[in-house]
């Protein structure tokens, strides 16, 4: 099992101290020259880009809302509780797209 490494956040508004799972990034595995991937590599590259693919979708829904696709000319202190609206806007849509995509597949 692998062991969790977690870093401290520092929250600027509130002042407090997070513990959080650190983040990892993991690229899929590329074809050797001359070879061929292995079936492991071809399940992990599979298993990862239908994780890739939804996140590249949700950043597309993001990017509809012309306020995160141009220069930002309000003041900056809103700029988080922006994001966040429209992050939350946009988890919404996603729900209701893999709810419907799960009961036309149903």
């Amino acid at each position: 099992m692998q062991q969790v490494e977690l870093i401290t956040v520092h929250s600027p508004k509130s002042g407090e101290k997070h513990a959080r799972p650190r983040l990892l990034v993991q690229t899929p595995v590329k074809k050797p020259k001359g070879g061929e991937l292995t079936e492991d590599q071809h399940a992990f590259n599979s298993i990862l880009n239908t994780i890739r693919v939804r996140v590249e979708h949700c950043i597309g829904w993001a990017k509809n809302w012309a306020i995160l696709a141009t220069r930002f000319r309000c003041d900056h202190l809103i700029y988080t509780d922006i994001f966040r609206t429209i992050y939350g806007l946009v988890n919404l849509q996603t729900q209701r797209w893999q709810a419907t995509k799960a009961a036309n597949s149903a």
